[in-house]
């Protein structure tokens, strides 16, 4: 039988195929992502990586049990103690000024208040879902794309952090636990959450799109 995730990927695979070819990984899969638009995007990403502690926190607190804590707990001291100091790194490295880049942009705004508004309102499964929906996407391009050169080293090493093991076992605990705590759902909740995840990644292409101010 057909595991929930996997049905998630077969029903949305329009969208996650849109992702996939996605300007920003195309341009990076062939070495030519303009300077401005990747500085812009390390802003955008940055300042979501707040919004994902507030998310993986709202997770803690409506987890089920303390198996699903204590992962849950490592995934936010990463985020709060190797994350953030990197993006301070490369925003130094590269003289960014997150103040000079626009925050308040749709695409940008849609997925991180989506986001939160989802796990601030939602259910733990919601929870799981759209961070399912956000990091087994991103691990699949990158574990594409890292097969190619990147000449920014910056660049280079963001797509390094998405394809390395550590992250590919995070993406598959999301995907094994949104398949153990949807097991028993009704069929009306499972296409509820199928709906959500096909919006977790229209929203990330509306975030990835942003970067190019047009």
């Amino acid at each position: 039988m057909m595991s929930f995730t996997d049905r998630l990927l077969q029903e949305h695979q329009a969208i996650w195929q849109e992702m996939q070819q996605h300007r920003f990984v195309l341009d990076i899969e062939q070495d030519q992502l303009d300077e401005a638009v990747f500085n812009r995007y390390l802003v955008f990403e940055g300042n979501f990586v707040a919004t994902a502690i507030a998310i993986f926190a709202l997770g803690i607190s409506k987890a089920p049990g303390i198996r699903q804590q204590r992962w849950l707990i490592t995934v936010l001291n990463a985020l709060v103690d190797t994350q953030i100091a990197w993006f301070e790194e490369v925003y130094a490295r590269r003289n960014i000024d997150p103040a000079s880049v626009p925050g308040d942009l749709p695409g940008v705004q849609r997925f991180d208040q989506g986001m939160l508004h989802t796990a601030q309102q939602g259910s733990y499964a919601d929870i799981i879902t759209i961070m399912f929906g956000a990091e087994w996407m991103y691990y699949h391009w990158c574990a594409r794309v890292v097969q190619q050169t990147q000449s920014d080293a910056d660049v280079r090493r963001w797509v390094e952090l998405h394809a390395e093991e550590a992250f590919y076992q995070q993406a598959s605990w999301l995907k094994a636990e949104l398949d153990a705590c949807t097991a028993t759902l009704p069929e009306s909740e499972r296409q509820r959450l199928s709906k959500l995840y096909a919006e977790v990644l229209c929203w990330e292409i509306d975030f990835h799109s942003a970067a190019w101010l047009d």
